[in-house]
């Protein structure tokens, strides 16, 4: 159909190569860890205003072009000797980080050089699609061309180097940026009902109309990630968390070999409910309790049938505030303390007692931690700084 071939060609253009090969990208470090590093790419495209049929000169169409600047951002599981050169040419310096510098505000500065040295290591790649949200979200499996090399002094290295995983959001939101941007460090909020729908519910449903969370609907709807589907629920799904790196590939590993797996020590695993207008732990009342405690019972019960892991070795938890503003709940092993923070994460089993008080989480102050340079923490130290006393 006409829509299954746009699918495929906007996919295609989102291909991490497609944006590398651009004569214009330009490729920023924003973190770098021996496992982990996550680049900004930026590019440029002219757009001409449409027409209304009259003759123009060239100089009118020059002056009716505009320059559209889209970012997207490569995630890639890495092995140390690459930190080097994939850091090089960093958004923020230390000094700037120290001094609290906000990283959005610093993107064109960079050196040109080290940009081109990064894209250069990265096109001596192929990026095989493994898994598509239909939107932004793209995961590829990015192995080293042989007998393609422009980095000389890298040729012994590269073929040694085995494959890895890179996650493409593109195009990516300015929401999407700043959380992937260099940490410069977190305040402690102490949200009060009142600074909730004064300030933070109208930012979250600034958010939730201007379109990003369009990808969930494909998830939802089990039309993309089919292969991270654990569970479908009339009320929700669970899938396979993409933080859950160590997990065998989905596409490619038999589901019988996840049982016991080495892997689950790192269990990470996402329930998404269907029905949209729940955007965060705010929004629940004990209408929800039925839902909680179904993502919760039938979570853990296909947790245990498809992964070996029994329930007690499961933490089931919301956290506040929410990485997306669609409600759902995570579950993580033990072990696996990412994401579970006390200023951050709330137990379910905790959040169902609650919800038997009236309106419990409309009436009580909530403290989280933010990060600090992010659109809502700007936003709540301004409304902080109107209303002090």
């Amino acid at each position: 159909s006409n829509k299954h071939i746009k699918t495929t060609m906007a996919a295609a253009a989102r291909n991490p190569l497609a944006i590398l090969a651009r004569e214009d990208c330009k490729v920023q470090s924003l973190t770098v860890s021996d496992q982990h590093a996550t680049l900004l790419l930026t590019t440029h495209t002219d757009e001409k205003a449409p027409d209304d049929g009259d003759e123009i000169s060239a100089a009118t169409d020059e002056q009716n072009t505009t320059t559209k600047t889209t970012q997207s951002l490569l995630k890639l599981t890495i092995v140390p000797f690459h930190k080097q050169l994939l850091g090089s040419n960093p958004v923020l310096s230390q000094e700037d980080i120290e001094k609290g510098q906000v990283a959005e505000r610093n993107c064109l500065r960079h050196d040109p050089s080290a940009s081109d040295k990064i894209l250069s290591f990265l096109k001596q790649y192929t990026f095989q699609l493994s898994s598509d949200s239909g939107e932004e979200y793209s995961y590829y499996t990015a192995s080293p061309e042989n007998g393609k090399s422009d980095l000389k002094d890298n040729e012994d290295m590269l073929s040694g180097i085995g494959k890895f995983d890179v996650e493409l959001i593109s195009p990516a939101t300015p929401n999407q940026i700043s959380r992937a941007m260099p940490s410069l460090g977190h305040v402690l909020i102490e949200e009060t009902p009142q600074m909730y729908f004064e300030c933070t519910k109208p930012y979250i449903q600034t958010v939730v109309d201007s379109g990003s969370l369009s990808w969930i609907k494909n998830l939802v709807e089990v039309k993309k990630e089919k292969e991270r589907l654990l569970l479908n629920h009339d009320d929700f799904i669970i899938n396979i968390d993409t933080k859950w790196r160590s997990h065998p590939p989905p596409l490619t590993t038999p589901r019988e070999e996840w049982m016991n797996h080495p892997s689950t020590v790192d269990l990470y695993c996402l329930g998404i409910c269907k029905q949209s207008g729940i955007t965060c732990l705010r929004d629940l009342t004990s209408e929800h309790i039925p839902l909680l405690k179904a993502m919760m019972k039938e979570g853990l019960a296909a947790i245990k049938s498809i992964y070996g892991v029994d329930q007690d070795q499961i933490r089931v938890f919301i956290h506040y505030q929410p990485q997306f503003y669609h409600f759902h709940v995570h579950f993580t092993r033990l072990e696996n303390e990412v994401g579970c923070s006390v200023e951050r994460g709330h137990l379910v089993s905790d959040v169902i007692q609650n919800l038997l008080l009236e309106d419990y989480y409309k009436k009580r102050t909530i403290t989280y931690k933010l990060k600090k340079g992010t659109a809502l923490e700007s936003i709540i130290g301004a409304y902080l700084e109107e209303h002090r006393d």
